[in-house]
């Protein structure tokens, strides 16, 4: 999708770490200005560090919120690990920039999952980049 990636990590990033010592209404605010910025976003789930959903889109039921926090949080985890054994050197001697910043899936049904890391949180975002109006299916995913 054409969406600037760099511009929705910031503003997500301080959404998220904002988001422990933030009202509830302040967070809604920046991700409904997240969503107004990004329209083709249809989905969004904030895991916290323990894989539990403190946010979802307001047109994710809730079961599938819990879903998609198990698995993209393990994924996530996984995702971690293995640019940490891939990176070169002693662990001392790693970079910032060896860190994992944000994961971006794309589906042969055309959306793509984005996930992007900000201190003890990850905003999994489900966008859709057909082109076309996205219609759910029955299930809500």
């Amino acid at each position: 999708c054409s969406s600037d990636l760099g511009s929705a990590r910031l503003l997500v990033g301080n959404a998220l770490f904002n988001m422990a010592g933030a009202q509830t209404s302040e967070v809604d605010a920046v991700l409904k200005g997240f969503l107004t910025e990004f329209p083709t976003v249809i989905g969004f789930v904030v895991i916290n560090a323990d894989g539990i959903p403190t946010k979802w889109h307001e047109s994710m039921p809730y079961e599938r919120a819990v879903i998609y926090a198990a698995l993209m949080s393990d994924f996530v985890s996984n995702c971690k690990k293995v640019l940490k054994d891939l990176a070169s050197g002693p662990p001392e001697t790693r970079s910032v920039e060896s860190e994992l910043a944000n994961i971006r899936i794309r589906t042969k049904e055309g959306t793509e999952l984005i996930c992007v890391t900000y201190t003890e949180y990850t905003f999994v975002v489900v966008q859709n980049c057909t082109g076309k109006p996205w219609v759910q299916d029955e299930e809500g995913g």
